[in-house]
């Protein structure tokens, strides 16, 4: 890379393993001098291709990105500062482009599942519950753009469940990724077989998709609750105010 401010290009992700699939986004850190700089000057990705939409998002941990969508691909850019570089990482990587061996100390740490601690189970167990409650009110209302919005809520926590499950069950025997990603080649197939009936079509069957998203979801939480001996959650009252809610009359509904 012509730039002077890159000092070292990593790939991660899929494309690292050599597991991509053909649509699959290719992961790049950047790991700079200065960060601001490459932040207010576009034309380092302006010039890769042919550019139809970009996502600048600020990270928590000071790494910028940006996500730039060219036609034919997807480049998934991360602003690293080359002085406070750590260089772990818990999945393969490939170095790409090094100017000061930077990515010689670069090391793979052993991968550890994600398991949930008391705070992390309750705020799950309590968003879960919130956006349920609030669906089912929506249901009721006839309003099926606040339905989908709030199911996507519930289907958050859903996911966060599953997650947390098959790491206790499997831990580093399936590679459970994030945002469902290759769900068919890590999630079980019962639990795929169940989220077929967790989605309605726009207005259709909300009802019946909340209630068996909310029976799946309390059968994975008392199952993690028991395996980590975690406090479990009211779910019960819960689901008894669901059905409350979806069997009051429309008319009367707030």
């Amino acid at each position: 890379m012509q730039n002077d401010n890159v000092r070292a290009v990593v790939l991660t992700g899929s494309a690292a393993t050599q597991a991509q699939h053909p649509l699959s986004d290719r992961d790049l850190e950047l790991y700079v001098r200065n960060a601001e700089s490459l932040e207010n000057d576009d034309s380092w990705w302006l010039d890769l291709g042919d550019v139809l939409a970009v996502e600048r998002l600020e990270n928590g941990d000071d790494q910028p990105t940006r996500l730039v969508y060219y036609v034919g691909g997807k480049l998934d850019f991360t602003l690293v500062n080359a002085v406070e570089a750590a260089g772990e990482y818990d999945r393969p990587f490939q170095v790409l482009l090094d100017k000061d061996d930077l990515t010689v100390s670069f090391s793979l740490r052993a991968h550890e599942p994600n398991l949930p601690d008391q705070g992390q189970f309750d705020e799950c167990c309590n968003w879960a519950s919130a956006a349920a409650l609030m669906a089912a009110k929506a249901i009721v209302r006839e309003e099926p753009w606040s339905v989908i919005t709030r199911d996507a809520d519930l289907k958050s926590e859903l996911l966060r469940m599953i997650e947390w499950d098959h790491n206790i069950r499997y831990g580093t025997t399936r590679d459970v990724r994030y945002l469902g990603t290759r769900m068919r080649q890590w999630m079980d197939q019962d639990i795929q077989a169940r989220l077929v009936g967790c989605w309605a079509m726009f207005g259709d069957d909300s009802g019946q998709a909340l209630t068996a998203t909310l029976e799946l979801f309390q059968e994975l939480a008392d199952r993690i609750a028991r395996a980590t001996n975690l406090g479990g959650f009211h779910h019960a009252a819960v689901r008894k105010e669901v059905d409350r809610i979806l069997n009051a009359n429309r008319d009367v509904a707030d």
